[in-house]
């Protein structure tokens, strides 16, 4: 949306359209591209839990800079939920009084992290998700790749719609043959983690899972996110086994592929997992907190 956004307000058809944007101009292609350079992007390094005060203010500085061919300037700061209190307060100035012609655009997944002095200096747009059938639909629509993918390994194209989690611009990058690999070989980790606690596994088993998810602080969160999910699905069917699922299909390929887990079991697991996953939010190292969590998981798996 921030994309469609900065496009929009640079499209070379916005005098004479009322659809905007045009999506095939000079401006709009190379924004799609991510080769504009009147829009700018800063997200958190990858092996950063946070972003600091530093390339915040770096990022500041370059919008009192004259555009570079453009009327507007777009500024889009990913992961703004990340940001430290000091790269928050870094901000407040500019978002109060920004220079004329520049616009600034916070994408956060948990707003509950912003402080309030941001928040009551910006517009709140909530965005909504889609469900599994518009993902599917519009990725068919767009994406020779999904369309093929969808009849020769029908399995991992579902992969790709349920980890996507009704996000339209992850359902497109999974698509990219090396991500949709590590996708589908996550989903299997995932699965052979939750088979191994329903036949209450030796610790050995366990870790063997665990001690194969992503070293990058990132990418385990990611993934501490999907296993979450898997739980959730494995525990909502306990109660209503036709019940929306996110990480499975729906809940008889749950039960199928891992196994029937008690309730009590699967919640010790699920709170293990969501503590895991906020000391990873929180810069915990990330070898002992992998270690920590398979002790959690076995003991909990003689529940």
């Amino acid at each position: 949306m921030a994309t469609e956004i900065a496009a929009a307000l640079n499209c070379e058809k916005k005098s004479d359209s009322d659809t905007l944007p045009c999506g095939s101009c000079s401006c709009c292609r190379r924004i799609y591209e991510g080769n504009f350079p009147d829009v700018k992007l800063l997200q958190k390094k990858k092996d950063k839990a946070t972003l600091g005060v530093e390339a915040v203010k770096d990022f500041r500085e370059d919008m009192f800079l004259s555009s570079t061919e453009s009327e507007s300037k777009i500024y889009i700061i990913d992961d703004a939920e990340c940001m430290t209190p000091e790269a928050q307060n870094a901000l407040l100035k500019v978002l109060e009084e920004p220079p004329k012609s520049v616009s600034i655009i916070l994408l956060a997944k948990e707003c509950d992290r912003i402080l309030t002095t941001i928040k009551s200096r910006t517009q709140y747009i909530a965005m909504s998700r889609f469900d599994d059938g518009e993902l599917e639909k519009w990725l068919l629509s767009i994406s020779p790749e999904a369309r093929s993918m969808k009849v020769s390994d029908p399995a991992r194209f579902m992969g790709i719609i349920m980890s996507a989690d009704g996000r339209l611009g992850q359902a497109k990058n999974l698509l990219n043959k090396r991500l949709s690999e590590e996708n589908e070989e996550e989903r299997s980790e995932i699965i052979a983690l939750l088979s191994a606690i329903a036949r209450k596994g030796a610790y050995a088993d366990i870790y063997s899972v665990t001690s194969d998810f992503p070293s990058k602080r990132a990418e385990l969160q990611l993934t501490l996110e999907r296993l979450m999910n898997a739980l959730r699905d494995l525990i909502i069917i306990k109660y209503d086994p036709n019940a929306k699922t996110v990480f499975f299909p729906n809940g008889r390929d749950a039960t199928n592929k891992c196994g029937d887990i008690p309730v009590r079991r699967l919640v010790a697991i699920y709170d293990a997992v969501n503590e895991a996953h906020g000391l990873c939010i929180r810069n915990a190292n990330v070898s002992n907190l992998i270690a920590s969590l398979t002790s959690k998981i076995r003991l909990a798996a003689n529940i």
